[in-house]
């Protein structure tokens, strides 16, 4: 793996709106992930477990959007539904919001630092 790596950090708006744990925790726990687990995965193990389980959404979402088309079109006396193509679409055209290996390693020190006074207290 090379330092020039770019990792997906989800919930970012932009490289100056840094992430807090919390936030790390709610999308780890979205994904399936327990605290404990979330702590103990590297930060491109943790990034490629996020976008998998986005991926599985969108996979999930895409089903759904597909079994109500079908539904509609028999609903209807097999009149022509509204294609479901544009919402899937818009699903899978939104990219993810990258972060430099640099600002990754900031961020975690970051985290680290909010750790080390969280116990101090």
């Amino acid at each position: 793996m090379s330092g020039s790596e770019n990792f997906s950090i989800s919930n970012t708006d932009s490289p100056q709106h840094s992430f807090d744990w919390l936030e790390i925790i709610r999308t780890g726990a979205q994904a399936g992930l327990k605290p404990n687990e979330i702590w103990d995965l590297e930060l491109w193990e943790y990034n490629n477990f996020i976008l998998a389980g986005e991926n599985r959404q969108k996979r999930e979402i895409s089903s759904a959007i597909l079994s109500g088309y079908y539904t509609a079109y028999y609903m209807n006396g097999g009149k022509k539904a509204k294609s479901p193509n544009d919402l899937i679409k818009d699903l899978y055209s939104k990219k993810p919001v990258r972060q430099s290996f640099e600002q990754g390693l900031k961020d975690i020190e970051r985290l680290k630092e909010l750790e080390r006074n969280m116990t101090q207290k």
